[in-house]
C-alpha cells in the first residue's frame, strides 16, 4: 500500500473531505512526534492558474499572513508547500471535536450557547482581519466545536480560499467567484470580498442559529448580486419571538446590504449579540402601566434636539457621563426609539432600567425652566418606582 506522503514529512491517514477549491486530508507530522495535522490541498479554479508566479507570491505572502495569527478561537495554520504536480497545500492544526452544522442537528440553538458562539467567532474573526486576512467561507461547517470542563470553544477552521489586503493600497486584486453561495455578501458575490463580507457571514450564521434557517433563497443571492439594494428578509424575531429586540438588530446591522453600515469590527458585533441575548432574558415585565410609561418617553424624546440622530445623542451622553446610553446607540444614519428604549430598558446596576431613568434626569436637570424638563423629571419619578419593583439587575 502506497503511503501518500507531502514534503517527505507529512504521512496522509485519510481524506476528510473535498469541494470546488480544495481537498482536506489527516495526516501525520512525522517531524513532531506523528502529531495529528490537517493538509488542505487547493485546487485550480476559473481565475487561479497555480504556476502563475503572482499567484505563488500572493500564496506565500498569504500563508505568511495566517501563521502571525494566535488566537485560542482560530486553527492554527503551521506550514505551506506545493505537491509533486504543482498544487498548492497548507497545513493547519487538527481540531477535534463536532462542527457547528452537526451541534445545530437542523434546528435553531438555545439562545445564550448561539450568542456565546457568536461571541467567540466575532472575536476570531477580529484576530483574522487584524492580520489583514479575509476568511471569505465563513458557514457552520467551518467552525469546530470543543468542550473544557463545562465550557464549550468555538474554533473557526479552514482557510482555504482566505485572501489577503494590500496593507500598502486597502484594495484587494479581483478575486475568484469563491464561497458558499448562501453565506456570501453582495460585494463578495460581485467577486469583491472585503472584511465586512465576513461581517455578513457571521450575520447569516447568526441568523441560522437562532432560528434554524437561513435568512436567503439560492434565488436571492441572484438578486442581492445584481440589485443595487437589500432583499427583504423574514426579521429573525418572527421566526424565535423570545429573541431580544437588540438581539435582532445586531443581527440586522450585520446583515445590511451596504457594508459601511455593518460593525466595523467583528468583535463588536460578537459582544453586542451576547449582550443583548443575556440582558433580554433577565428584562423585567412589560406591564400595562410601563408599556404607557414607554410610549410618553418616546414621545417626549422627539420633541429634543438631542434625538435628532444617532450623533447628536451620543454627544449628549457622553456629557452626562451616561456610559450605557452611548452602548445603546447603534451607528446608522437613523435614531431608532424603540430600540433605544428596549435596550435602556434592560440594562442597569441597582435595578433594571435604570440607565433610562437617569437619562430622564438627565433631561430634566438640563431643561429645568422649560416644561419639557418637567414632564421628564415627573416621567422620570413614575419609572423609577415601577421599575425598582423588578429584580436586581446583577451585575
Amino acid at each position: 500500500m502506497t503511503i501518500m506522503k507531502f514534503n517527505e514529512r507529512y504521512e496522509v491517514e485519510r481524506e476528510l473531505g473535498r469541494g470546488a477549491f480544495g481537498v482536506a486530508y489527516l495526516a501525520r507530522d512525522t517531524h513532531l512526534h506523528s502529531q495529528r495535522v490537517v493538509i488542505k490541498v487547493l485546487l485550480e479554479a476559473e481565475g487561479r492558474v497555480f504556476d502563475d508566479a503572482a499567484f505563488r507570491m500572493r500564496f506565500d505572502r498569504e500563508i505568511k499572513a495566517l501563521a502571525r495569527i494566535n488566537h485560542p478561537h482560530v486553527v492554527h495554520v503551521s506550514d505551506h508547500g506545493w505537491t509533486a504536480e504543482g498544487r498548492p497545500f497548507i497545513v493547519m492544526q487538527f481540531v477535534e471535536g463536532e462542527s457547528l452544522r452537526d451541534a445545530m442537528r437542523g434546528r435553531a440553538m438555545e439562545l445564550e450557547r448561539a450568542a456565546k458562539i457568536i461571541s467567540q467567532l466575532g472575536s476570531a474573526l477580529s484576530a483574522v482581519h487584524n492580520a489583514g486576512v479575509v476568511h471569505r467561507d465563513l458557514k457552520p461547517e467551518n467552525v469546530m466545536l470543543q468542550s473544557a470542563s463545562d465550557d464549550e470553544f468555538a474554533i473557526l477552521i479552514d482557510f482555504g480560499i482566505a485572501t489577503v489586503e494590500d496593507s500598502r493600497t486597502k484594495q484587494h486584486e479581483q478575486e475568484t467567484w469563491a464561497g458558499t453561495l448562501l453565506y456570501m455578501a453582495p460585494e463578495q458575490l460581485r467577486g469583491q470580498p472585503i472584511s465586512a463580507s465576513d461581517m455578513w457571514a457571521l450575520g447569516v450564521v447568526a441568523y441560522e442559529l437562532v432560528t434554524g434557517r437561513r435568512p436567503f433563497l439560492d434565488t436571492d443571492m441572484l438578486a442581492l448580486r445584481d440589485a443595487s439594494r437589500a432583499v427583504v428578509i423574514t426579521e429573525p424575531k418572527a421566526l424565535r419571538p423570545e429573541l431580544p429586540v437588540a438581539a435582532q438588530a445586531v443581527i440586522l446591522k450585520a446583515l445590511s446590504y451596504d457594508p459601511s453600515l455593518r460593525y466595523t469590527h467583528a468583535h463588536e458585533m460578537g459582544k453586542a449579540f451576547l449582550r443583548a441575548v443575556l440582558e433580554g432574558s433577565r428584562t423585567p415585565p412589560v406591564s400595562r402601566p410601563l408599556t404607557e410609561l414607554l410610549e410618553r418617553c418616546q414621545e417626549l424624546f422627539a420633541l429634543f434636539d438631542e434625538f435628532r440622530n444617532p450623533d447628536s445623542l451620543r454627544a449628549f451622553f457622553s456629557i452626562v457621563e451616561l456610559k450605557a446610553g452611548q452602548q445603546c446607540i447603534g451607528w446608522g444614519a437613523r435614531l431608532e426609539l424603540d430600540q433605544l428604549l428596549n435596550c435602556l430598558l434592560q440594562r442597569g446596576r441597582d435595578y433594571l432600567g435604570q440607565p433610562l431613568v437617569d437619562l430622564l434626569s438627565a433631561l430634566a436637570s438640563r431643561y429645568r425652566d422649560d416644561y419639557r424638563g418637567q414632564q421628564c423629571q415627573r416621567l422620570g419619578d413614575s419609572l423609577k418606582r415601577l421599575l425598582e419593583q423588578a429584580p436586581a439587575a446583577g451585575r
